[in-house]
């Protein structure tokens, strides 16, 4: 057992998840009314972006899944602060730390360590991987404050079909706000647990002759905590990281759109002083700082060429930066510190077309050109003197150009049924060409109802790092997938979503080979609800069964997820009183050690509307103050203790906004 093992109450904890949603339905069964969910009917909902009938090409909402999404309204009623949060809100969705970054997993993919994960995220339909790691960044790292977004969409299932490389279990698209939903200039300050701090400015507004402009700048910064670690507590250490925690991110955005172009930028220069001194060769208490920089311009021109046909075209250059130092515990070999410096850059190009010349039929027709043409690794190692050692430099650079084709068929051969099916070639400069296919068929067997099954099967190319280490070794990964759907409007304002599912993932790298596979299923249910008053529930239970390439239970995977968010308008003042629970399932480590499950309760109260322009939210999280562990990705030799890491107890919130 680890260090906090401790009960959080007597019920077994597999039944937690249900008894929640049981005492949810009977609340909801109550509250029958003609009054739409959040005033529109959920169809329409997925697809409030849509105006033009180009962007059907990028639109991701319409997919044959059970597509989740959290608004901007949640964003902040719950004072999420990072996507990391939003994540941990979603259904079958579930975060880790381990002091550097944050990490995605859920329906059998989030092994410790895992940069790459297996869910690709957009911004916009821009894919922010880097072509290092493809890590999904998701914390303070992140390319985007969310103060800017109007809505995140987790679409579940393999998306390789449309978007390619790295979604192989799933799509987190970013949308983001228009300068008009801003309409100010507005000014931010926050304070938060730890030394944090953050200022914000931003400026929005919808010109006359229709075009639109978002600005925004923001500065973030946090102290951080002394941190204590009882497998370091011995002489000549006390255990304690002091100094070693803090992180400092600053971020640049803006869009400009005008008549079917949009002109989108970002960059994020990010630092974090890293306590938890990931490698056993490293000093502990020393200095280890770690340093990423991102940055990407997006072009994308909308237009509908013809009544029956449309067009999306993008071009986007990306670069990606990072760096740390490090000072080693043996330096015998006159080694006592070393340098890391890598570097990337790349470009693309995409190019979609819908078609709807034929009866029933929207035919999208795809081409992707990607040239990730710098990825560069460079190792410097110093004297204990700080003299550098050229005789140790490591230098490695290699580089990848990728074609693919793709199309996709929407046909709706009955009023009640359709069938959607794609498929998409990807030939890169290094690796033999791949195909995605997908296969599905809807069933709407009442307005209320609808019913959906799917076949997928998705590829995930090597990334750089990987290629470096592995060499010639290393392949791609490939899962088939299989899913069904249920989903049901018990009322036009409750919502039923049931998912089950199964994934077949093979080619996983063992032992430097690509012959290990893996299974993971499961089933996810959720219940949305809005009520007349302004009172908004959502709740979910997930399972997941997976194992890992040896057969036996996946490391870091919780069998049983739960999530309730409620929130609630208080009658005075104009303020939203929220309440959110999150249950998480015992996992076990690297080391086959199992952590105890744990229960967390965040409390939020924010302003709905504005006074004189002021706004304001104030977050508690960890309410509780519920002492956990996270699965730890650090590769130490077994038992050392390293397995696991303390998680924060309670932290706070508080953030000012005035709108000029």
């Amino acid at each position: 057992m680890g260090y906090f093992n401790v009960p959080i109450v007597s019920m077994s904890a597999r039944l937690r998840p249900l008894c929640l949603l049981l005492a949810l339905n009977f609340s909801i069964a109550q509250a029958d009314s003609p009054v739409d969910l959040a005033d529109l009917p959920f169809a329409q909902l997925l697809a409030q972006e849509v105006v033009p009938a180009s962007t059907l090409a990028r639109q991701i909402s319409h997919s044959p899944s059970a597509v989740a999404i959290v608004t901007a309204a949640d964003i902040r009623a719950f004072g999420y602060r990072t996507i990391a949060d939003v994540l941990n809100s979603m259904r079958g969705l579930y975060t880790t730390t381990d002091r550097r970054y944050a990490y995605m997993g859920g329906r059998g993919f989030g092994a410790p360590g895992d940069y790459a994960g297996r869910i690709k995220v957009l911004i916009d339909g821009y894919p922010t991987q880097d072509s290092l790691f493809n890590q999904a960044y998701i914390d303070e790292s992140g390319l985007i404050d969310l103060e800017l977004v109007e809505r995140v969409e987790y679409v579940p299932g393999t998306g390789s079909v449309v978007y390619g490389n790295n979604a192989l279990l799933g799509i987190i698209n970013i949308i983001t706000r228009r300068g008009g939903d801003l309409a100010a200039t507005q000014l931010s300050t926050a304070l938060a647990s730890h030394g944090g701090r953050q200022q914000r400015l931003s400026f929005g507004q919808r010109f006359d002759n229709g075009a639109d402009l978002l600005l925004s700048l923001s500065n973030f910064e946090s102290a951080g905590q002394d941190l204590y670690f009882p497998e370091f507590a011995t002489a000549p250490q006390d255990g304690w990281a002091r100094g070693q925690d803090g992180e400092r991110s600053r971020r640049l955005y803006g869009k400009w759109s005008y008549e079917g172009w949009t002109l989108a930028a970002a960059q994020v220069d990010r630092r974090k002083d890293v306590p938890s001194n990931p490698s056993s060769l490293t000093l502990f208490n020393t200095p280890f700082p770690v340093r990423d920089e991102n940055s990407f311009l997006n072009l994308r021109h909308d237009a509908d060429l013809s009544l029956f046909l449309s067009s999306s075209s993008s071009v986007y250059f990306g670069q990606y930066a990072y760096s740390n130092r490090r000072e080693f515990e043996d330096f015998s070999d006159g080694i006592r510190y070393a340098e890391r410096q890598f570097e990337a850059a790349w470009w693309g190009l995409d190019q979609k077309f819908v078609g709807r010349w034929l009866p029933d039929h929207a035919l999208l027709l795809g081409v992707e050109l990607r040239n990730d043409h710098r990825q560069a690794f460079h190792n410097r190692y110093f004297s204990p003197l700080g003299v550098p050692l050229p005789a140790n430099v490591l230098d490695a650079s290699t580089s990848r150009r990728t074609a693919s084709l793709y199309v996709t068929d929407e046909y709706r051969f009955d009023p009640r049924w359709s069938l959607h099916a794609g498929v998409r070639y990807d030939d890169a400069s290094d690796l033999a060409g791949n195909w995605s296919p997908r296969l599905a068929l809807i069933h709407q067997s009442s307005p209320q109802t609808t019913w959906k099954m799917s076949y997928s099967e998705a590829f995930r190319m090597p990334n750089a790092d990987e290629r470096l280490n592995k060499s010639i070794v290393a392949a791609p990964e490939y899962v088939a997938a299989k899913e069904l759907v249920w989903q049901h409007e018990w009322t036009p304002r409750i919502r039923l979503t049931a998912t089950v599912y199964d994934y077949q993932r093979h080619d996983l790298m063992l032992n430097g080979l690509a012959v290990g596979r893996s299974q993971s299923y499961g089933s996810e249910f959720e219940l949305e609800a809005h009520w007349p008053g302004g009172t908004r529930l959502r709740s979910s239970a997930a399972w997941q069964k997976a194992s890992d390439i040896q057969a036996q239970d996946l490391a870091n995977s919780p069998d049983w997820l739960g999530k309730l968010n409620l929130s609630h308008p208080l009658s005075a003042g104009g303020w939203r009183a929220a309440f959110e629970g999150q249950y998480v399932d015992s996992r076990l480590t690297l080391e086959r050690r199992r952590l105890g499950a744990y229960a967390l309760v965040n409390l939020t109260l924010s302003s709905e509307r504005k006074w004189q322009g002021w706004s304001a939210i104030l977050s508690v999280r960890n309410v509780l103050d519920r002492h956990y562990e996270a699965v730890s990705p650090f590769d130490w030799a077994p038992g050392s203790g390293r397995d696991a890491l303390r998680m924060d107890g309670r932290t706070y919130w508080l953030q000012v906004t005035y709108d000029l």
